[in-house]
């Protein structure tokens, strides 16, 4: 499926691109997080922000495609991505613990917190691997987009002092390569630090690429199951790779409105030089409303309320903080 996805995705880009010139003619040190199947979400403590932790993969495995005549993904909507003023830098270069990388965003750049589950965080440091100065704690919001934001926190990831963007965080245009792991200065509100590269990337949120029909085709029609769990497992396993192995992470906790269930889930890696990742938000019609449980111990909405059906698949891109977002959306 990988394959068939990046083409379709590539076509997808291009148009956005035509849409765009059609519009301008005539607008963590991380401890392992939750894979999808803890839907659930119970409350944890981990910090991220050094190694990339790596999940285990979708507990079901996609069918194959039958369908040779995939349906191209269609764009909902793109939007432009302002630069950002370049945030002044700390540390002189000669004090930094590294070495300067070839690689990295120039000054400037908006960057998002990727692959940081839902109850995490990412941690920002004085220096590459140094102490903890803030953390930034990922606040999506699904159903209303605007009140989703990143919560810049104290270093104990408790009192938020700052609310910014999903894709608020800024590059000063420093990066450094320690042995095992590379590094952005960033600013994040009014703190300057930095944070591993692992978990950062250029994105907009406002770009999504209806998948649903890819994704149909490539799980073979399946798209109802006993749990939520398990439907969320099949669609992460269309878009999840092998090599290099994709980080697996809920962004956002199963969502319950009416008789529909969503959740967005961040896949981290993909054979593809200048698309890193893509955000998923599944959106699944349950069996019953969830006003039919009554109360907080009838039941738990991603289990009692089945068979679950795939209603919709949207993806936005996650680029490499070296390449960027265009001005479309698109990954460079």
């Amino acid at each position: 499926m990988t394959n068939r996805f990046l083409a379709g995705v590539a076509f997808a880009a291009l148009v956005i691109s035509v849409l765009s010139l059609f519009v301008a003619l005539s607008t963590t040190d991380v401890q392992p997080a939750r894979t999808t199947t803890d839907v659930a979400a119970a409350t944890t403590t981990a910090s991220a922000d050094s190694e990339a932790a790596v999940s285990p993969p979708p507990t079901t495995a996609a069918g194959a495609a039958t369908d040779p005549e995939t349906p191209s993904p269609t764009v909902i909507t793109a939007t432009t991505v302002a630069p950002a003023t370049p945030a002044a830098t700390t540390t002189p270069e000669a004090a930094l613990p590294g070495t300067p990388a070839t690689f990295g965003p120039a000054a400037g750049t908006q960057l998002g917190v990727i692959g940081v589950a839902h109850d995490d965080w990412l941690n920002v440091r004085d220096v590459p691997s140094g102490e903890i100065v803030a953390t930034l704690t990922l606040q999506l919001s699904p159903q209303s987009p605007a009140e989703s934001a990143l919560l810049v926190r104290d270093a104990d990831a408790e009192a938020a002092f700052a609310r910014i963007g999903v894709a608020g965080v800024t590059a000063t245009g420093r990066t450094r390569d320690l042995a095992t792991s590379t590094w952005h200065e960033i600013q994040a509100g009014p703190i300057v630090g930095w944070a591993s590269s692992n978990y950062l990337a250029p994105l907009s949120p406002e770009t999504v690429l209806d998948i649903t029909a890819l994704v149909t085709a490539d799980i073979d029609g399946d798209t109802s199951a006993d749990t939520f769990a398990q439907l969320v497992d099949r669609v992460v396993a269309t878009i999840a790779s092998a090599e290099p192995r994709s980080r697996i992470r809920t962004t956002s906790a199963p969502d319950p409105s009416g008789d529909l269930l969503e959740i967005v889930v961040d896949v981290v890696g993909q054979p593809d030089d200048s698309v890193r990742g893509y955000r998923l938000l599944i959106v699944a019609q349950m069996a019953a409303d969830t006003r039919a449980l009554e109360d907080a111990d009838s039941g738990d909405f991603t289990t009692a309320l089945g068979p679950y059906t795939l209603r919709t698949v949207l993806a936005t891109p996650l680029c490499y903080s070296h390449r960027g977002i265009s001005t479309d959306g698109a990954c460079n």
